[in-house]
């Protein structure tokens, strides 16, 4: 059989339980880098030199990678179906990740942030983007419902996706994901100031478009500290790790599956954080 036939015939239909978003990704992998090199091989002919060949031609690493996870997931998968012997995939060696460390904002840089934003219509969302290290889908999914202005609580249930042109509404990432966190006693306090008479969503009628380029060209015209929407996730995450809040809990807020996924990407003290440690194991040394 043909890569393409087994494209089309067999692993693209059962794709339909993914997010629509992953759908979107492989169809793109597959159409960009997978098709236009193997698709018209013989699933028997893919061995893992012409599969290392056809990698390395692919000039970008991140691209190459998903093109390579994209080609894994589809040869696994006929593997399964007693198509093929073996993923040939595993033979082969795909390009590392590039080590992508994201900026970060420290605390007075928050700080700065929220005072920023006082008085706008993304502030409710900014807050709880900042204070609860949501991901950026889940942060545009919350609803005003979700927050108990009483007792600080937020449920975690959905998230909002901007999918080739619309929206798309879907479940947390993992069954962790889908959790109930705690807003600081500031935050709640000002919540209740701003909360609206109507409106289901905190961005209102926005969609998330529209919410990324309003939230980038206000810091820009008010000279405040930015980043990325994702990277406000990885700001929380590193500050409340940073004031000595345990990992384990910060993993809890922000839905991780292990705290050894929180380690590996959040736990990067600063520079003082280090120098204190220093000094608590100088301490310990000559006392």
């Amino acid at each position: 059989m043909l890569l393409n036939e087994y494209w089309d015939e067999s692993y693209w239909p059962s794709c339909g339980r993914l997010r629509e978003c992953t759908r979107v990704g492989y169809a793109s992998a597959w159409r960009r880098h997978i098709r236009p090199e193997l698709g018209d091989m013989d699933l028997a002919d893919l061995t893992g030199p012409r599969i290392q060949s056809w990698l390395d031609s692919i000039t970008s690493a991140g691209a190459a990678r998903k093109a390579w996870a994209v080609l894994r997931q589809m040869l696994r998968s006929a593997v399964r179906l007693g198509l093929l012997d073996a993923d040939v995939t595993g033979r082969v060696t795909p390009p590392k990740p590039n080590g992508y460390e994201p900026e970060v904002l420290d605390i007075r840089q928050i700080r700065q942030l929220l005072q920023g934003f006082h008085g706008h219509e993304l502030e409710a969302w900014l807050i709880c983007s900042v204070c609860l290290g949501l991901r950026t889908e889940e942060a545009l999914g919350l609803e005003w419902q979700d927050l108990n202005l009483n007792t600080g609580k937020v449920r975690v249930q959905r998230g909002l996706q901007w999918v080739d042109g619309h929206e798309v509404i879907v479940d947390p990432k993992t069954e962790l994901s889908r959790r109930t966190i705690v807003l600081p006693r500031f935050a709640v306090l000002r919540l209740r100031e701003i909360r609206p008479r109507e409106g289901v969503r905190l961005i209102g009628s926005l969609n998330p478009g529209q919410v990324a380029r309003r939230y980038a060209t206000w810091c820009r015209s008010q000279n405040l500290p930015y980043v990325p929407r994702r990277n406000l996730r990885h700001s929380w995450a590193s500050t409340a790790l940073g004031a000595g809040v345990d990992v384990a809990v910060v993993s809890r807020a922000l839905g991780h599956s292990s705290i050894a996924t929180t380690a590996r990407y959040y736990l990067r003290p600063d520079s003082e954080v280090l120098r204190e440690a220093q000094r608590t194991w100088e301490h310990a040394l000559i006392r």
